[in-house]
């Protein structure tokens, strides 16, 4: 679709809330976006106009522009004055700011900035993309009829192929989404310790359900981690099968640098998460006086999340690569064994939703029944389109209009879950270095195992929701515990089976917890659940 420019000028005053209301559900209906998020977004921005209006009279005025930067469509609000940020409300003292710069990167998320006395708020939008799982299955069919050329092709010409062009490819994305990684967790990490820090963006409540979210990950990812040892691995005892004292403080000694360059070079990533908790911590702590710096980490965060999100875009190029590689070269059994892992991940997944289900039905008094019922839209939604974007409408409105949680309470908590809460992707990472940790006979001992739940747990934290993000997660995981390279490319091919799964079950896990949530913070109807 092709967008036009557009910029307008209007008088703050209910004809101009009805103007814009109107031309942005007929732009982001051109784009096809979902329904749910179409309302939602137009509600959204109705309501900033309506708290402008209150601001500064009908006497005041606004900027509407409409455009799209490097294909990016992005609706922005302008108004000159002190600065006034509508999307922070007053009563919003126990959640914070559910708009604030931690959730920035997501789409259909408004943010605010001040600039040389012009307030702006921008919502920046994703057009609607081909369906992952075709995008797959096209770079499938595309290796194997291109594979069909060996049959035609002498074999020198074969092996030049492989030798200069595939393995050259190959290199090259490896190394694209290595010089990321490093960036990614670090700026990841260290914003969002600044975000949760922030009282302006996390108030009290909302520092509880964050800090509860990486609880529950952190339980999951170990309990299946458990799981998954004794199915795909042997402890060593040549590697420390047992965690001395001396192994531990070994260990402990390991994640201090001996220089703030070392880290980056070497790619330590446990040394890079303890920096990155260092500065944001130190920046929490300085507050104010360090909030030019503590605005750098944000932007620098959102630079990362939208490189990451353009590389993916080669994806099925890699994945077509990493195909046709294996069948000229004969080594198709890793990729047609990936059952085993993708089977383990599926079963833990639906033991963990039936424990995590009867347990809120117990608590809450509901029929299990019941609540799959009001949940399947939102699972069913995730599962056909690996979107936790498409899904999030569906996931609001069920929470608040069917599973009676209190609207405000839904507003934090839903897009906050949504970025955070990903027990499912840490399981997922988990399961992959598992196995591939079988496969390649990596020297697996007890403190290995240690670090990777600690990894998989903060890595699923950090790596923001968009396309890409988990291939760095795979590259960081992978390097720190010592899995070869060659693991990512069957890895990253199946990762898009993975996340279809992945997300369906992140969202039925979201609504879940925040049922528990909202009943701890009495924000919960029972007569609405129950019904």
């Amino acid at each position: 679709m092709r967008i036009t420019p557009t910029k307008i000028k209007y008088k703050l005053n209910a004809e101009a809330v009805d103007a814009v209301s109107d031309d942005l559900q007929s732009f982001l209906t051109e784009l096809k976006a979902p329904k749910k998020n179409i309302l939602a977004t137009r509600l959204s921005v109705e309501e900033i106009l309506l708290d402008l209006i209150e601001k500064y009279g009908q006497d005041g005025e606004f900027t509407y522009i409409r455009n799209n930067f490097l294909g990016k469509p992005y609706v922005t609000l302008s108004y000159e004055g002190l600065p006034f940020n509508p999307l922070e409300k007053d009563d919003d003292d126990e959640f914070g700011n559910f708009s604030g710069t931690l959730m920035q990167s997501a789409d259909f998320t408004p943010s605010y900035s001040f600039d040389r006395g012009v307030n702006t708020i921008t919502i920046r939008f994703s057009k609607k993309e081909a369906n992952p799982i075709i995008k797959l299955f096209v770079a499938i069919a595309a290796a194997v009829l291109v594979s069909l050329l060996k049959f035609v092709v002498p074999s020198e010409s074969i092996s030049f192929i492989e030798n200069n062009v595939l393995d050259a490819l190959y290199n090259a994305f490896l190394g694209l989404m290595t010089t990321i990684e490093i960036p990614l967790v670090f700026l990841s990490v260290s914003s969002g310790i600044i975000g949760i820090g922030d009282s302006t963006v996390f108030g009290k409540i909302g520092r509880k359900m964050v800090f509860r979210f990486i609880l529950v990950i952190l339980l999951f990812t170990s309990v299946a981690g458990v799981v998954f040892s004794m199915l795909f691995i042997r402890f060593s005892e040549e590697a420390g099968g047992g965690l001395s004292v001396k192994v531990g403080i070994d260990m402990l000694l390991d994640l201090i640098p001996s220089n703030l360059i070392e880290p980056i070079v070497s790619g330590n990533t446990m040394q890079v998460v303890l920096m990155a908790v260092i500065i944001g911590v130190s920046l929490v702590v300085l507050g104010s006086k360090a909030k030019t710096i503590s605005k750098i980490f944000y932007e620098g965060n959102n630079i990362i999340v939208y490189i990451t999100s353009v590389i993916s875009k080669l994806l099925p190029v890699f994945i077509f690569v990493v195909l046709l590689d294996m069948i000229w070269g004969g080594n198709l059994r890793m990729f047609l064994n990936m059952w085993k892992p993708i089977a383990a991940f599926v079963c833990m997944l639906a033991v963990f939703f039936v424990v995590m289900l009867f347990s809120v039905s117990v608590k809450e008094e509901v029929s299990a029944r019941v609540l799959v019922k009001k949940m399947l839209p939102t699972f069913l939604i995730g599962l056909g389109t690996a979107s936790s974007v498409a899904a999030n409408g569906e996931c609001s409105d069920s929470l608040h209009r069917l599973l009676g949680a209190n609207k405000r309470f839904v507003e934090f908590g839903q897009p906050v879950g949504g970025v955070i809460f990903m027990p499912s992707t840490s399981i997922n990472f988990m399961v992959c270095a598992m196995y591939m940790a079988a496969y390649y006979d990596v020297s697996v001992s007890l403190l290995w195992f240690i670090i990777a739940i600690i990894l998989c747990t903060f890595v699923a934290v950090a790596t923001p929701p968009v396309p890409g993000g988990a291939i760095a997660a795979y590259t960081v995981i992978f390097a720190q515990l010592g899995i070869p390279s060659e693991a990512l490319a069957i890895v990253v091919t199946m990762d898009i089976l993975f996340d279809f799964v992945a997300t369906a079950f992140d969202g039925a896990f979201l609504q879940l917890e925040l049922i528990r949530q909202a009943d701890e913070n009495k924000m919960l109807n029972y007569d609405v659940l129950r019904k």
